[in-house]
This record gives C-alpha cells, structure tokens and sequence, in this order.
C-alpha cells in the first residue's frame, strides 16, 4: 500500500504512484461508472458492463475512500457511495436495496487507465472562511485609540487598520469588518481619501437599500424589496463597473437578510480546469445582453460573463480574467445564438450557477448594525437571502484606483 497516496478533493481523486513518481486525477463520476463489481455494475459470468452512464450523477461524491487489497490480495483503492438510481431489465429506475455501494479498484487497473496524468494547473475551490477575510475594528480601537478620542483609532492604528483591509481585498477580494459604526460618511474615508469621492449612481451618490426607501431615485427595483437577490455583480449593464462597492449595516433584518458572497475569478478558474472548460470557453466569448430597463432609467451592455484580458498568465500561456459580468435580474433576452447551439449555452450556464451555489464555494457573514462588507465588484458575486423586519442597508460604489492608492498607502507604510 506503501506505493500509493490517496488524496480525496472536492470533485475527484488525486492517486499518487509513489515508485512510478507520477500522480493522476480520476473524475469521481467516471469511477463510480467504471465500478468493477458484479453486484449490479458488471454482469456476474460475462463482466460486461450494465450501469448506464446516464444514471450517474456529475456531482457524485464518494462517502469515503480507503487504500485496501482486493479479493487475491492486490493492492487496490476502495471508494464508497450512496446508492444511486440504476435501470432494471424493463428500463426503469431503481434504487439497490443496499446501504452503502463499494467500489475497489486495483492499483494497476487505475495505473493503466489513469487519465488525468501530471497535472500541473489544478485551482482550489474559492475562499468560503468568513474568519479569513474579518477583521474587528473594535479590537483595533482597544489596542491603537486615540489619545485624544478613545472611540477613534490614533495614526499607527489607523495604518495597520489600513493594511489590513488591503491585505484581505488583494487576496480575496471581501473584507467584513465588524464593530465599525454607524458613519457611513466617515467609514467612506476608511477606503478612500477625502480629495476623493464615491461613484454616484442613477440611484444616488448613497443607496439606503431597504424597503420604505424615499432617499433614492429609481428604485424601482430588487434591491429596495424584501425579495431575495441572488448572486450577481453590480451595474452591468454599465460600459464602466464601479470597482469596488460597500453595504453599511444600518439595522439588520429581524429575519433573514444575510448576505454570502462568491470569488468568482476563482469560481471561474476552477470551472476552468476542474470542471468545464468548454463551458468556461462559452462564458468567455458569447455576449449576453444587460438590459437594464426602468420606469425613468434604461442602460444596456453587450459583453461576455466572463470578460478576458489581453495579459497572458505566464504559468498557463492563456489570457488572464478581467472582469465577471453576472445579473440575472438584468440578463436580456439571448438572440444572437444559432438555434442548435442555445441549449449548450444554456447547458454552460447552468454548470457555472451550480458551482456559485455549492455551500463550498460561498463565504456567508450575516450583518449587524455597525458592521460592513466591501467586496471587489469585478471579481465578486454578492447575494442575500429574502428577509422580514424593516432591514437598511447603506450601499456605496469606489473607483478601484482610488481604493488601491489609499490603501496601498497605508500597507507601505506598514510595512516600514
């Protein structure tokens, strides 16, 4: 057993051949396919195969996996699943009266049938640790208050504040702050500086999202409801995308409301090479309509959900992700597909929402009064769950440079 390593990820197996000094990945669909057992998936006297690869779901995932030796002794690997849904003679679908279903493949078999050899360009699933991307402003003001203002941060609190907001929006593109205040003006300048100032919008230099909304313009929409609002970017529909945007809790929901967010520049690399790259090459190149139409505002934008850059990754010698344009609510209708290809573009779609949606892939933090959440606009989807209770958000939309400067300032300075 010595000469193999099992590494179990998310969606397939990676198997070390430790004396042959390669590594493949193995899909877990197609192993579950390629069950060799005679209970069900090869036929007891001609071992052919009887599962059906439609049976099989896409999204299978083994209970658990173990390195063990098969009847004669041969070393092997052991996979264990729930059971699935299988076709009788007749066609039809049953379910094995079985608890659990094994497969146990020997070492060789999958050494002479190893697919995904050496693969160098593997992405990890987004960051979903909320703890990863928080920081406590109130922790910071017990350490660094101002001498002369104890409910301020003093000048070296406020770099390493600083800093450290810069360092958990470069590598993750969200940063949750908790215990920050009830200023949203004040919190402004935590990101920019005050020769600076925010984006204004059709809605208004300041959304206040909440459902009794009189401050805004336009607000006939999503947002200014109870409704939930899954994952998307904002202002797609715009020829320039606010870089950055803020939601300052004012009150939270009595129920519900919470926010969850998506990486999608690595959801979008994952889909990439460990899912679907015909689907991410579909993402990459059809252009989707954002219509964005109300009673007295109308906007439309024609470009891919994934918009490439001209910056080549010297790791991949591919074009690098610029920028995610994602709104359901927004998306017009797709005409300018032939017929025979709108189902696989549909097909794509519906493979990218599903990963958005896998709780792996979402990083949750529900906000309270005083608490704020920014995130990259280019490079995260946000979302919120439907809620009751007079919740107010305050939404506020950065030039990306304008942030970087200020920040990177700060992390300079840090770093000295």
């Amino acid at each position: 057993m010595s000469s193999v390593l099992l590494d179990l990820k998310p969606d397939w197996a990676r198997i070390t051949f430790v004396d042959d000094e390669f590594t493949a990945d193995f899909h877990y669909f197609w192993l579950r396919h390629n069950c060799p057992c005679l209970s069900g998936c090869r036929h007891a006297s001609t071992k052919e195969r009887l599962i059906d690869a439609a049976t099989i779901p896409l999204e299978i995932r083994p209970l658990r996996a173990v390195l063990t030796a098969d009847d004669s002794g041969t070393p092997a690997v052991a996979f264990f699943w729930a059971p699935i849904a299988t076709k009788d003679d007749s066609g039809g679908l049953v379910i094995q009266d079985e608890k659990e279903h094994v497969s146990v493949f020997p070492v060789q078999w999958l050494r002479d049938n190893a697919y995904g050899v050496n693969r160098d360009h593997v992405h990890e699933l987004p960051p979903h640790d909320a703890a990863l991307v928080t920081i406590d402003y109130a922790a910071y003001i017990a350490e660094y208050a101002d001498t002369n203002d104890s409910s301020r941060l003093g000048d070296s609190g406020t770099v390493q504040y600083r800093a450290a907001l810069y360092d958990r929006l470069s590598k993750f593109g969200v940063a949750v702050i908790r215990n920050r205040g009830h200023d949203t003006e004040d919190i402004i300048l935590d990101f920019i500086d005050s020769k600076a100032d925010v984006i204004p919008t059709h809605f208004g230099r300041i959304e206040h999202l909440r459902t009794d909304n009189t401050e805004n313009s336009n607000n006939d929409q999503l947002g200014y409801t109870n409704s939930a609002v899954r994952l998307h970017t904002d202002q797609c529909y715009a020829e320039t995308v606010p870089g950055f945007q803020f939601l300052h809790c004012i009150r939270p929901a009595d129920v519900g409301g919470e926010n969850y967010f998506v990486h999608a520049e690595s959801a979008a690399n994952y889909l990439k090479t460990e899912v679907n790259r015909r689907a991410y090459e579909l993402l990459t190149t059809v252009p989707v309509r954002f219509d964005r139409r109300q009673a007295k505002f109308q906007a439309l934008h024609v470009s891919p959900i994934l918009r490439l850059s001209d910056e080549i990754d010297p790791a991949t010698n591919e074009r690098k992700l610029a920028q995610v344009r994602y709104s359901y609510f927004t998306q017009g209708a797709q005409t300018n597909v032939p017929f025979s290809e709108l189902r696989e573009w549909y097909e794509a779609q519906q493979v990218w929402d599903k990963l958005l949606y896998r709780d792996d892939f979402q990083l949750k933090a529900g906000l309270q009064a005083g608490d704020v959440v920014i995130y990259d606009n280019l490079k995260v989807l946000h979302a919120r769950n439907g809620f009751s209770g007079p919740r107010h958000m305050a939404g506020v939309y950065l030039a990306a440079a304008d942030l970087w400067h200020h920040l990177g300032q700060a992390k300079k300075a840090a770093s000295n």
